[in-house]
């Protein structure tokens, strides 16, 4: 028995039991995350043979009618914004500006707000020159900066809303993104004719997953993401959240259910949650998508998935009540209670280091106690081959993505604990920072980006001689192979993570393939000092 310190011959024996029964909790633990994730993905397949079938999709359920002529009917057309925001964002602020004034939409009826919190001079110039550029060319675009960065970009969004009272839809993208030109014409008459939906999310793709493993990895995450789960969750009536980018919503939603707040690190997710509580519809159109970039800086890396983790969990602790009381029926609370947030947003990151990074390498030194076969191998080979599915050859790369997965839970788990106890750091919102590999047109590349890095992890080195120390047990000491493998694979991962290898230009941050993009002028700046800050009136020559 685990209650009394006295029923134990010794702190060995106390120490087993307290093992074995961590051992069960967490194959428990595991085995409800797998599931709900095989659930989706036979969801998936079961939305996906019934569109196939029939040719209705789930989108079809909602009226799109065309638009007319918009060099006849242009006051038909509703006022539309688009809303930039960006902090110090050098190597993509231009591009996104371009591709925003570039959209298809009679100009009398639209209007791009550049929310640039930006404290670079140099960034800010740029911003300004194309600003001025696409206002000589008859765009209505306008700068909106902030004295401080109060509530960070959801207290941008909600400042430059306030200046948008007469338009009605309002479309976001973040500084990588680059939508087509015809994304207005695809969302916008969702919106107009079905007075119920609150707003439309479009699907990521990305400009450079073979930029490197971490790159890689990060795709085939993200892939699953939005090809399975937001699918899934929008075929089903389910809840699913708006990104934050590559979408547009009905201001008046935005206006209903209390604006945009900054109460934790997604403010995306809070807004759509408050919408989806309130009644209201949205649309996820996974054929309709957005370009952008994955971070290829491991720090940066680190900073947005710290904020990615962190949120949803502090979202969890402070919204759970509110869902409980509202009118949603109590299959939707339950749903959002337990499986979204509790096993999606929180009991994933325990299994990952809990389990396999931690219990899994104790069970090696400890002969007493055994984990089953099929929650150590089988069930996670299915779970992981059905995630990768979703990213072209994902397969070949499904053993990386697993490792570099489980090498994130320190920070994962970090953010957990953070969102939960709500920490001071719990509130810090750094912005990823992207190199410009999303920018594909001549001429553009920019003087490089400084990019904020750490040479050195302590926890990751410290967790790498843990596992390797495992590895090397099993394999010398009681010849268990099987475990021994994954350990000193993983064991790696956490070391390269340690000495920051997998970072742009680091010894694993090389490109993969032969997917490389052809060479770009560079274009040389002349600067005013060392601090790089620019000269008025500056120059580019190619």
């Amino acid at each position: 028995m685990l209650y009394t310190f006295t029923s134990y011959e010794s702190v060995y024996d106390l120490y087993v039991a307290v093992l074995k029964t961590a051992i069960v909790a967490a194959v428990m633990l595991s085995l409800l995350v797998s599931m709900d994730r095989l659930y989706k993905v036979g969801k998936y397949m079961q939305v996906a043979a019934r569109a196939q079938l029939t040719g209705r999709k789930p989108e079809h359920a909602f009226q799109n009618n065309a638009l007319p002529d918009p060099e006849q009917y242009s006051l038909v057309y509703p006022r539309v914004a688009v809303q930039l925001p960006m902090f110090n964002e050098r190597a993509v602020c231009q591009a996104i500006i371009d591709s925003a004034c570039e959209l298809s939409w009679p100009h009398n009826r639209f209007k791009v707000q550049v929310l640039d919190d930006s404290t670079d001079r140099t960034t800010r110039d740029l911003v300004d020159d194309k600003v001025v550029e696409w206002r000589e060319r008859g765009v209505n675009i306008e700068v909106m900066r902030r004295t401080n960065r109060a509530g960070y970009k959801a207290g941008a969004l909600k400042e430059g809303l306030e200046r948008l009272a007469e338009y009605d839809y309002v479309a976001i993208f973040d500084a990588d993104f680059k939508p087509d030109t015809d994304f207005l014409t695809l969302t916008v008459p969702y919106l107009i004719d079905n007075p119920e939906v609150g707003y439309v999310q479009t699907r990521w793709v990305f400009a450079n997953p073979d930029e490197s493993y971490l790159t890689k990895a990060q795709e085939i995450s993200l892939n699953f993401h939005c090809k399975c789960e937001q699918y899934v969750q929008f075929a089903t009536g389910g809840f699913f959240n708006f990104n934050g980018t590559a979408g547009i919503w009905r201001r008046k939603t935005i206006v209903t259910v209390g604006g945009w707040k900054s109460r934790t690190t997604v403010e995306d997710m809070d807004l759509s949650l408050r919408t989806f509580v309130n009644g209201w519809k949205a649309i996820y159109l996974t054929e309709t998508t957005c370009i952008n970039e994955l971070p290829a800086s491991f720090f940066a890396y680190r900073k947005q998935q710290h904020r990615w983790t962190c949120g949803p969990v502090q979202l969890w602790r402070k919204a759970a009540v509110d869902i409980w009381g509202s009118s949603l029926p109590l299959f939707s609370k339950l749903d959002l209670i337990f499986c979204y947030f509790g096993i999606r947003k929180f009991a994933t990151h325990w299994v990952s280091l809990g389990f396999f990074c931690t219990i899994v390498p104790l069970s090696v030194f400890t002969p007493e106690v055994s984990i089953p076969l099929w929650a150590l191998v089988h069930l996670p080979v299915v779970v992981t081959v059905t995630t990768a599915v979703f990213t072209p050859k994902g397969w070949l790369h499904c053993i990386l993505y697993v490792l570099f997965e489980n090498a994130m839970g320190i920070v994962k788990m970090g953010a957990v604990v953070a969102g939960m106890l709500d920490l001071k750091h719990a509130q810090e919102w750094v912005v990823t920072t992207k190199l410009g590999s999303s920018d594909k047109r001549p001429g553009t590349q920019m003087p490089t980006v400084p990019v904020r890095t750490c040479r050195f992890y302590a926890a990751e080195i410290m967790f790498s001689f843990f596992v390797l120390a495992s590895a090397s047990y099993g394999i010398f000491s009681v010849n268990k192979w099987s475990f021994s493998i994954f350990l000193t694979l993983q064991g790696l991962v956490f070391f390269a993570f340690g000495l920051n290898m997998v970072d742009c230009g680091g010894l694993l941050g090389g490109r993969l393939g032969n997917n490389v993009p052809a060479k770009q002028p560079k274009l040389k700046a002349k600067v005013e000092d060392a601090l790089g800050t620019p000269t008025i009136g500056r120059t580019y020559t190619l």
